[in-house]
């Protein structure tokens, strides 16, 4: 039976002395959406700006409502291609995935659809905060067999797969380039790209073929994981060693 909540619409907090993440909170299951949505608003951190019940309504609003993170409730049907659908309007979001097993395969299928982080499911109310805040400053509290499995994984792809390859790797994009990876991993067509960039489709369609053959990558749907590595990458370099990725 299909959930129809009626999408909520919360105004942010008057005069906070720091300013708050705002959220956007999307759940088939409408009480755990909307009570969510209701606890997260008393935390001083975070402004909930909507909650729906339906993936739609939510695209329809993200543009006007600019959260910085969306919560998608797994329960939504066809999570994983949501991911890239809330990215093609809103690319700069961070959507995490919200109440997850937290076993290996379900958080590497959520990483490899875009997802910039997860809440588990043995995670208390009062936990969500302070691991939004966490996601949000590029950490991920994880299991200690989550990150072992992880570490076997990269180990299985070899010293020519894994992240000592390093000294092969292509020429860094630069910033308009990224910008323009970031579209092709978000979902965006060539003619979509062409209108926001404001530039002819032809020029387009050069750009990113030229952007493709700099980075080695054959297929556009390569862009995501391109960038999720040299994320990871960028993650391992800088952080001390510790069960935090």
């Amino acid at each position: 039976m299909e959930a129809h909540c009626v999408p909520q619409h919360f105004s942010p907090p008057l005069g906070s002395p720091h300013s708050p993440l705002h959220v956007i909170v999307i759940s088939e299951v409408c009480l755990l959406g909307e009570g969510l949505a209701l606890a997260l608003e008393r935390e001083a951190s975070l402004s909930v700006c909507g909650c729906f019940g339906a993936l739609d309504d939510a695209l329809r609003n993200l543009p006007p409502l600019q959260p910085d993170i969306v919560l998608l409730n797994t329960g939504v049907r066809a999570a994983t291609d949501a991911i890239a659908r809330i990215r093609g309007v809103a690319p700069s979001v961070k959507v995490i995935a919200l109440a997850i097993d937290e076993n290996l395969e379900d958080v590497i299928a959520w990483a490899q659809a875009g997802a910039s982080g997860y809440i588990p499911s043995t995670a208390a109310l009062r936990d969500v905060a302070p691991l939004l805040g966490d996601i949000v400053r590029g950490e991920q509290p994880c299991a200690a067999r989550v990150v072992a499995g992880l570490l076997r994984r990269i180990g299985d792809m070899g010293p020519s797969k894994g992240f000592a390859a390093a000294t092969d790797s292509p020429a860094m994009p630069t910033a308009s380039e990224m910008q323009v990876l970031e579209m092709i991993s978000s979902g965006l067509s060539n003619k979509e790209i062409a209108r926001r960039l404001n530039i002819g489709l032809a020029t387009t369609k050069s750009h990113v073929h030229n952007l493709l053959g700099k980075l080695g990558l054959q297929r556009r749907g390569q862009a995501a994981s391109w960038i999720r590595a040299q994320q990871v990458r960028s993650d391992l370099g800088n952080r001390p060693p510790g069960v935090r990725l």
